[in-house]
């Protein structure tokens, strides 16, 4: 009987403690996913402070004269669009990388 008293116990103490590892896991995941959204929100933040900065500094005259650089500016037509479309994606078919997984399918 002493011996089964024993067991009992030890065996709940077992228990105890891996439900304690278990809670302490889940807290710990907790505590990351919380600090990986703190990470975020400070870049976020900083992002937005670079971006007002920029607006800032840049006026739209700054852009144009750095534009008129390259040569003339003129809209782009419809026609131009189309052609620089197809060009882009003629690009990205013949550099596009092709794997092949495990079961023999070849994928982009």
């Amino acid at each position: 009987m002493f011996a089964k008293l024993c067991v009992l116990v030890v065996s709940m103490g077992v228990i105890a403690c891996t439900l304690l590892g278990i809670r302490q896991l889940r807290v710990q995941a907790a505590h990351e996913a919380a600090a990986v959204v703190r990470r975020g929100e400070k870049q976020n933040r900083e992002i937005w402070k670079l971006r007002s900065e920029i607006a800032r500094r840049v006026t739209p005259t700054q852009v144009q004269l750095s534009a008129s650089k390259f040569g003339a500016l003129k809209p782009l037509s419809g026609e131009r669009f189309e052609t620089l479309v197809r060009l882009e994606i003629e690009e990205r078919e013949r550099t596009t990388v092709l794997a092949e997984d495990g079961d023999g399918a070849v994928t982009r």
